[in-house]
């Protein structure tokens, strides 16, 4: 950064334009793209949150004699854990405020993570040992099915109530 007395010296010789540029077609992004770019983010969101399960899961249960309970409960977190922050101080999207969304934020994300946590128990206590494989990778499908059964409510509970739409005046 330069010296701010020469920024002090030279503002008033630099005019700036500060009236707001107004918004054109050419800046909006056209919406084919925009709807692969969210549907790429959804894949990849995915994926990560797949992993983010499945591996604590894996690991657990092969190096520790925790109950099917306790690792899920475990490993749903770790991907509960990662996904609040990241969603909560990085990708935060709303006109409400942080402050105000935060207990109704942490409402939901608690309630998913039992929710999570108990049905991912109840796939892996009654195991019937379904997998898919992906090339050389396994793919549980416990793991799978508790986010698909889930999606929905987890849908409805964070853009309904966490962060809702404002209403039109």
């Amino acid at each position: 950064m330069r010296n701010p007395q020469f920024l002090l010296f030279y503002a008033p010789l630099v005019p700036l334009d500060t009236r707001m540029k107004q918004l054109t077609t050419e800046d909006h992004v056209p919406p084919r793209q925009a709807l692969r770019m969210r549907f790429f983010w959804f894949l990849a969101g995915a994926g990560l949150n797949y992993l983010l399960i499945a591996t604590p899961f894996k690991w657990l249960r092969a190096n520790t004699e925790l109950p099917i309970w306790g690792i899920s409960a475990c490993s749903i977190g770790v991907s509960t854990s990662f996904f609040f922050f990241w969603n909560y101080f990085i990708n935060f999207r709303s006109d409400a405020r942080k402050r105000d969304a935060l207990p109704r934020y942490i409402g939901a994300v608690a309630c998913m993570w039992a929710l999570s946590s108990t049905t991912l128990t109840l796939l892996k206590h009654s195991d019937w040992h379904f997998s898919f494989t992906v090339g050389q990778f396994p793919l549980d499908l416990d793991i799978v099915a508790t986010q698909f059964f889930l999606a929905g409510l987890k849908f409805f509970l964070y853009h309904k109530w966490v962060f809702p739409v404002p209403k039109e005046p």
